[in-house]
């Protein structure tokens, strides 16, 4: 994904290491405002694909008010160059409960990804709803569609509760498409425990979950939360992204910015990397700059990694207090 041919001189091969990336990034532009500017107004947990053929990059997002209002939409907008993005589509909450039958509460983490066998967009959303499992909880939905901008088809809830270790959870996926196969690496709450766990499938609508993964061979932390990228490797799939393992006042955040190999053999992450991720503008909280989502963008169009943040204001740290922007940093090649 990443061109070494510069670097191999250096004796670097394989994927280009997060520690270069993590050294090398610059602070590029705000990409997207909160919906306002009151406490618990957010924009972003989004993911951004970048369609080479059309010469687009599309970028989904998830509107965010303090509750009771919650995530209330996912939004898909629409750039030529991935700094400045137009919307072109809106789904609300209230759409999505009449398009799938469930009571929609919240919306969360969600991504576009083109299907290499059918060339639709699927676009997966982690949904806090009721009436699919005896209690209320999150999972993950399907909609697919032939344009980003919609009509969009529900294939309904892909990834959902089981009854263990996903019982309360199982959303906020890191989703890609390695060697033709989806794996997913997704969020598993049993009430006790956050921790990642995994799950692969075919074409991307019917899913076998292979379960918690374990750490460096031992089992995870209380608390664990990948948000990112899962790129190809000469090791195997690696996770690359940010690293959540405080939650303050209900919201998940990090300044850590790590990298793992995702051993399918043993079904176990293997540290590669792991650095703070110190904020380079004046949009980021000093002590936890962000709220758990991101995503680490090979540019094809141009030669550069671009990588989205959902940044916190340095104001206050919050589940109803934070105020979160989406931020663009740049490394360039």
């Amino acid at each position: 994904m990443f061109n070494l041919r510069k670097y191999v001189g250096m004796g670097w091969q394989g994927l280009l290491p997060a520690s270069y990336l993590l050294r090398r990034r610059e602070f590029k532009r705000v990409v997207l405002e909160p919906p306002d500017y009151s406490p618990g107004s957010w924009r972003g947990a989004g993911k951004v694909l970048v369609d080479a053929e059309h010469g687009e990059y599309l970028l989904t997002c998830r509107p965010r008010r303090a509750r009771p209002i919650r995530g209330y939409a996912v939004e898909i907008y629409q750039s030529r160059d991935g700094e400045g993005f137009n919307l072109v589509a809106t789904i609300t909450k209230e759409e999505l409960s009449e398009m799938t039958g469930l009571e929609v509460r919240s919306i969360e983490g969600q991504q576009l990804l083109l299907d290499p066998a059918t060339g639709r967009y699927h676009l997966y959303l982690a949904v806090d709803n009721v009436g699919s499992a005896p209690v209320p909880g999150w999972d993950t939905l399907l909609l697919t569609s032939d344009d980003p901008r919609g009509p969009w088809e529900s294939k309904g809830l892909v990834i959902r509760r089981g009854p263990s270790y996903d019982c309360r959870e199982a959303r906020d996926a890191t989703i890609d498409i390695i060697d033709g196969v989806y794996l997913a690496l997704y969020k598993a709450n049993d009430g006790a425990r956050v921790n990642m766990a995994l799950a692969v499938s075919n074409d991307g609508v019917r899913w076998r979950k292979l379960g918690v993964l374990k750490l460096d061979g031992g089992p995870q932390p209380a608390y664990l939360l990948l948000c990112g990228k899962i790129l190809a490797g000469s090791l195997g799939p690696i996770f690359v992204g940010f690293e959540n393992r405080v939650v303050i006042e209900g919201a998940a955040v990090t300044d850590t910015f790590s990298s793992y190999l995702i051993d399918l053999h043993r079904m176990s992450l293997v540290k590669l990397f792991s650095g703070r991720w110190e904020p380079k503008s004046p949009y980021e909280h000093e002590r936890y700059p962000v709220h758990s989502y991101c995503d680490v963008v090979p540019d094809p169009l141009q030669d550069r990694v671009l990588i989205y943040v959902e940044a916190i204001d340095p104001r206050d740290v919050g589940l109803d207090k934070e105020v979160d922007r989406l931020l663009l940093y740049e490394v360039s090649l």
